[in-house]
């Protein structure tokens, strides 16, 4: 190649190099939960995916995601280089993109985003079967000023808390590429900052893919940082960072210029265009057929039923019910001649950010309609307020009377891209608009009253949880969200999902949401009030006892491991999933430690009255910190706490570990 045809390959639109048989390519291409085009399944956002707590599911959507993204590239051409999945950590429940990511805890979101990466990639030792980007690499949670801010942090958190999911992602899943953040990372942007992308992403984390900035990050290296004068330095800057493919059209704009300054060699170049190349002859684009095992992908995968029955299996799992009193819940369609459905969200079916265009969507009144019309219940319908809007006293007088005459009202409430999405952090976290008289006004006429959550995330429904009897979260379900709301309703399923981050109180304080340093009270890990509703918090319509608690060994040394069971019995009526939730804690540490960490869970289905044994492993690196002085992660010896439970704030079991010695593990 010439100079300059090396230069155009580095931009996400890369023109054809005919002479070379080298194919125009596009490389970006979104699948954060479905392929983003038409017809291509919507399986559930990623927080509600997050709170199925089930890897091996989480790991079979990706990898029904990437059958349609082969199937729809050989009908269409359109790439196999996806930028999914987003693990930036969901710190504060005001960001933008909440819905977007799955966890507020390191380890959690580890486990889902090596589930992901991996169910994306395939499982060919040779081969990928497309390519996952984990985003955005790193510290980007706030929208308010990503193009311009800088996301200040110290050593140990950055390693302890906003690194474990890029690394666990590239370790264990094998992520070919990575996408660096806009923002700033203690100063340095993040497509420029040879600490993240070189020190730590390459030599400790071992990366051996390309990196990509966001979307004309490059840019705004300049014109929203100005920490470059020239977008030729701001290229070259990134380049020499390890910034391998330029989102954007800056690269191939300024490239050439940069290298007629020498600021940069065409070998660096060169360096960056053999990152980015191989991608495409892994994916088998070079790669004679016959010899390829992904080849024979077409159009026949996309859309499939299996892949609607498993949008539906992953909408079921991820319903969290966050309360049910007197056992409202579930309703019995014989007892029942009139239900109310009432609130914004009771006919629409809100997908979320980077949607494609499923199908077909079921709404809950699509659902709940072919549920009561062949046993004669009448369903009255009254969506008329709206996610955002003020008070209408005509739609809530006429939803009042309609939950009056009613056995039972449903309220379907919650958020929309109209008050948090992308560029748009919002101010707090109350149920927006008018939603919240809506409620109170339904609640009055009828105290038989169930408020359903369809929502990107946590919600201070303070006056509902005090006040209703039944709270069912369904956050964005995906395409059959409306079937499986319905399900949970009237008992086909039980719900089974746990909040993957911590509810705070309405009149809860935190940190400003551009302050990146937990320790001020954020996330469950240092947040020592109550909350509206903790992490790992989720209950059932059957109930769950945990008993015997036992070390394989209660001491361990550095290279040793040991294993935890717990007897875990289902005693209620019902069959349910339960998840066993596993932490730690160091009390005795030499340096401030987090109140608790999670270390381990499992969900598990039991029949009614059936009991199972849990057996989860521990090892010293599970109680590790980083240590500042050595720039590595230390263990100290001494005892440690285990705390075994169903939820953050439900921890029955408890025993005590002893780690032998003390010593440096390394990065």
């Amino acid at each position: 190649m010439t100079l300059a045809e090396k230069i155009s390959e580095l931009g996400n639109t890369a023109p054809a190099i005919p002479r070379l048989g080298v194919p125009a390519y596009e490389y970006w291409s979104e699948c954060l939960h479905g392929v983003l085009t038409q017809d291509a399944t919507s399986f559930p956002q990623a927080i509600a995916l997050g709170s199925t707590w089930d890897p091996a599911l989480v790991h079979e959507v990706a990898s029904a995601i990437s059958d349609e993204a082969r199937a729809f590239h050989a009908r269409d051409g359109k790439g196999l280089t996806y930028w999914a999945p987003v693990i930036n950590m969901l710190r504060d429940p005001r960001w933008g993109r909440f819905e977007e990511s799955y966890s507020e805890d390191p380890w959690l979101m580890a486990r889902t985003a090596v589930a992901y990466v991996k169910g994306l990639q395939g499982d060919d030792p040779r081969f990928l079967k497309v390519v996952s980007t984990p985003k955005h690499y790193a510290l980007n949670n706030s929208e308010f000023n990503r193009h311009t801010g800088s996301s200040d942090i110290d050593e140990q958190l950055l390693h302890e808390y906003y690194l474990p999911a890029f690394e666990a992602a590239v370790r264990e899943g094998g992520a070919f590429s990575v996408m660096a953040a806009y923002n700033r990372v203690n100063g340095v942007p993040a497509s420029a900052n040879p600490k993240l992308l070189k020190d730590i992403l390459r030599d400790d984390f071992g990366f051996e893919g390309y990196v990509v900035s966001d979307c004309d990050a490059v840019w705004d290296i300049v014109n929203g940082h100005h920490w470059k004068a020239t977008l030729p330095e701001a290229s070259a800057a990134a380049l020499l960072a390890g910034t391998d493919l330029n989102c954007g059209a800056t690269y191939q704009n300024t490239l050439q210029s940069a290298v007629d300054q020498g600021l940069v060699a065409e070998h660096d170049i060169d360096q960056a265009l053999e990152r980015v190349l191989r991608a495409r002859f892994l994916l088998g684009e070079f790669q004679p057929p016959a010899d390829f095992p992904y080849t024979n992908s077409d159009s026949k995968l996309i859309a499939l039923d299996a892949h609607a029955e498993l949008a539906l299996k992953a909408a079921r799992e991820a319903l969290v019910l966050l309360k049910n009193e007197n056992q409202l819940l579930p309703l019995d369609a014989n007892s029942l001649q009139r239900v109310a459905l009432i609130g914004p969200h009771a006919e629409d079916v809100t997908l979320g950010g980077y949607s494609g265009g499923p199908v077909h969507t079921v709404s809950v009144r699509q659902a709940l309609q072919a549920r009561l019309a062949s046993r004669g219940v009448t369903l009255d319908v009254q969506a008329g307020t709206s996610v955002t809007g003020p008070a209408d006293p005509s739609a809530i007088s006429a939803a009042a009377e309609a939950a009056r005459r009613a056995d039972v009202a449903v309220v379907v409430v919650g958020t929309s891209q109209d008050v948090l999405r992308e560029e748009l952090d919002r101010p707090d976290w109350s149920l927006p608009g008018a939603q919240g008289d809506l409620i109170q006004a339904v609640f009055a006429a009828n105290p038989k009253t169930i408020v359903v959550l369809v929502t990107a995330g946590p919600l201070a429904v303070d006056w509902a949880k005090d006040h209703v009897p039944a709270l069912l979260c369904a956050f964005y379900a995906g395409q059959e969200q409306g079937t499986a709301i319905v399900d949970a309703l009237f008992g086909d399923v039980n719900p089974g999902g746990k909040l993957t981050t911590t509810w705070y109180k309405g009149d809860a304080t935190l940190p400003p949401i551009g302050d990146y340093d937990l320790r001020k009270g954020r996330t469950y890990l240092y947040y020592a009030d109550e909350p509206l509703f903790p992490f790992g918090f989720g209950i059932s319509y059957t109930t769950f006892q945990f008993a015997n608690l036992r070390l394989a060994d209660d001491s361990i040394s550095l290279t040793g491991s040991t294993t935890l069971s717990v007897d875990v019995t289902n005693s209620g009526t019902r069959a349910g999933d339960e998840v066993v939730e596993l932490y730690v804690r160091t009390p005795q540490a030499s340096v401030p430690r987090p109140l608790q960490q999670l270390r381990g869970f499992a969900r598990i289905p039991l029949a009614a009255g059936q009991t199972s044994t849990v057996r989860l492993p521990l090892s010293a690196r599970d109680f590790s910190f980083w240590d500042v002085a050595s720039h590595a992660f230390s263990v100290e010896a001494g005892e440690v706490e285990i705390l075994v439970g169903s939820s953050s704030a439900d921890r029955p079991l408890t025993a005590k570990l002893v780690l032998k010695a003390s010593a440096t593990l390394g990065p």
